[in-house]
């Protein structure tokens, strides 16, 4: 696959704010690949959607003092997306076009208010590639087919999570588009990019069963990182001085933190010492008010909520950290896994095939449901100097061998057929 490369990053727009911006999930894999694309490969564009003006436009990036890429992204632009897209049925988009009429009107507004001053850009061939969430690829993807586009489509598939709920009555409207969605990427794209093995199995797996269908050009694998570069922003936190773990971007349900509230509770029960729970990422009341749940009355004090922190003090929490907890029952990859070997820090987590894809042998496994195992972790972690200090030490050597967004970028790149040179850590 040759000619030009067009990279999106909507994703990473649509993130960007005036106030504060702090790359999270989807939005930091786009804009951490990109920033070293762009310092690896002259033959490529970076642009974004605008789902108002129904147009790419493009975005010029420069170099920092250190030799890093900033986008020179407009902020605040705020771009309500719609679903225009529900597969077979015609009658629906019809409808929701007639309930949010003034949606596009209120998109273009606000697009020429922020970003106007921006170059619309026409792909008509080369490569478009997008790292974004499927139903907001579907929109470019139509129209670059309405305009004759002859680009080749690469999408990077995440996971496919909602569908594990096919058989069951949560499978919901929600998880019923994310299946067209998919279904439309796949049917359309050129060749398909993965996060991590798993994912690419899952795909076969669903491709399989008849859910997903079979895909036209090949599909690879290009997975993400350990790395976890530190911040450039002032730091606005104190790291907690007792004995804290750390979880990043949970929540209840798939991201199963209540196993990590219940392990602490059994441990207060059994009279063992608790250690301080920092929970960071976005604000979230549904899992604040389980937490103030009675059962959990005895462990309150040592649950400590940070929201958004940025990247300087994520980096220090991480460093900080008796250990980071990621319970999930599935992910398509864990970057908070990878991120806090990449900080020294031991890594407790679920055994999620793609955990332990991230983790190998530095990771510290217990099932998803089993809080009395991961109760005794963290009492071992506590009170185990000895066993403790070894861990650290097996991570802190093993660091050269952990990925980097440079690693990725170049293996992206080679799968694009762009030929980048090979990174020091893969010589």
């Amino acid at each position: 696959m040759t000619g030009h490369l067009y990279f999106d990053l909507t994703e990473v727009l649509l993130s960007t704010s005036g106030k504060r911006t702090q790359y999270y999930g989807i939005a930091r894999t786009a804009h951490e690949i990109g920033r070293e694309a762009a310092l690896l490969s002259e033959d490529i564009s970076f642009v974004v959607f605008s789902f108002g003006m129904q147009q790419f436009y493009e975005v010029a990036w420069h170099k920092r003092q250190d030799g890093s890429v900033e986008f020179d992204l407009p902020k605040d632009v705020d771009q309500k997306w719609v679903r225009s897209y529900f597969g077979k049925n015609l009658i629906l988009p019809i409808i929701f076009r007639l309930l949010n009429r003034a949606t596009p009107r209120k998109n273009r507004d606000n697009w020429l208010k922020h970003a106007g001053h921006l170059k619309p850009v026409a792909i008509k061939s080369g490569t478009f590639f997008s790292a974004a969430r499927p139903k907001l690829i579907v929109d470019m993807v139509r129209v670059l087919h309405e305009r004759g586009s002859k680009a080749a489509i690469v999408p990077l598939l995440h996971d496919f999570m909602p569908l594990h709920d096919r058989v069951t009555k949560r499978f919901r409207k929600h998880d019923r588009n994310f299946l067209a969605d998919n279904r439309y990427l796949i049917e359309h794209a050129n060749r398909i990019l993965t996060n991590s093995n798993f994912t690419a199995k899952e795909l076969e797996i669903f491709v399989e069963k008849g859910m997903l269908p079979v895909p036209h050009g090949p599909v690879n694998v290009v997975q993400l990182v350990h790395h976890c570069p530190d911040g450039i922003a002032e730091p606005e936190i104190s790291v907690p001085s007792q004995p804290y773990l750390l979880t990043v971007a949970l929540n209840l349900g798939r991201k199963n933190i209540e196993v990590v509230l219940e392990a602490l509770r059994q441990l207060h029960a059994n009279g063992k010492p608790v250690p301080q729970l920092v929970i960071a990422g976005s604000h979230r009341k549904r899992l604040r008010r389980y937490a103030l749940r009675p059962a959990f009355r005895a462990i309150q004090d040592k649950i400590v909520f940070i929201d958004n922190p940025n990247q300087t003090d994520l980096v220090k929490l991480y460093k900080g950290a008796l250990a980071l907890v990621m319970p999930s029952k599935l992910e398509g990859w864990g970057l908070p896994a990878g991120e806090a070997l990449w900080c020294g820090t031991p890594a407790i987590c679920s055994t999620a095939e793609a955990l332990q894809e991230v983790c190998g042998e530095l990771g510290i496994y217990f099932e998803p449901a089993d809080a009395a195992h991961l109760a005794s972790i963290i009492h071992q972690l506590i009170s185990d100097d000895e066993f403790r200090h070894d861990l650290q030490a097996k991570i802190i050597q093993s660091k050269p061998s952990l990925r980097t967004w440079r690693t990725v970028a170049c293996e992206f790149l080679n799968a694009l057929n762009q030929n980048p040179p090979v990174p020091k850590e893969l010589l």
